[in-house]
């Protein structure tokens, strides 16, 4: 299920934008299906795209916005093979630095659940303008996402630069 793409264009990519030029026909394949029909898709993939998939999983969603960032953690730690994937892709690029901060942002959820009695799922985005303490560290991490991300997106494009097999099959000419 690799993408083909033509070397000159694979070249041409900035490094941090290479990742989703690769990924892209994948997230196209699976938004808006069926649970079933990612898994198949998945399944599909190479190690390296299953990384890819998952980072993006999670970048994608939690990227825009601290209130985003919370809620979609807490989607994938409420659907756990989300959470056990965005880890393992992590992991495939070597970005611990991201895996020790979204175990800090686990931590504060599951802290804060905790004291109210409440799941996963029922967190919202309300909540981080009803909770001071939640929004204050909600932010300092998102602020370290953000930092954090740039590097693993450079990181990710190394990585396809220097093995383009598990990613995209690369042709040439017209």
């Amino acid at each position: 299920m690799l993408a083909k793409m033509k070397r000159e264009k694979f070249d041409a990519w900035q490094t941090e934008l290479l990742g989703r030029a690769c990924i892209e026909h994948v997230q196209q394949q699976v938004q808006g299906k069926s649970p079933q029909v990612k898994m198949e898709v998945y399944k599909e993939l190479t190690a390296g795209q299953r990384a890819l998939f998952m980072f993006h999983v999670l970048h994608d969603h939690a990227h825009p916005s601290v209130a985003e960032f919370v809620s979609w953690i807490a989607y994938t730690l409420d659907h756990f093979s989300y959470w056990i994937g965005i880890q393992a892709g992590l992991r495939y690029f070597e970005q611990e630095d991201i895996l020790h901060l979204l175990e800090e942002m686990k931590v504060v959820l599951e802290e804060r659940n905790q004291r109210l009695g409440i799941q996963m799922s029922q967190i919202s985005v309300l909540d981080l303008e009803e909770d001071p303490s939640l929004i204050e560290e909600a932010s300092r991490l998102y602020q370290r996402y953000q930092e954090l991300s740039e590097g693993t997106l450079l990181r990710i494009g190394r990585t396809i630069r220097s093995n383009p097999g598990e990613f995209v099959t690369l042709c040439d000419g017209a």
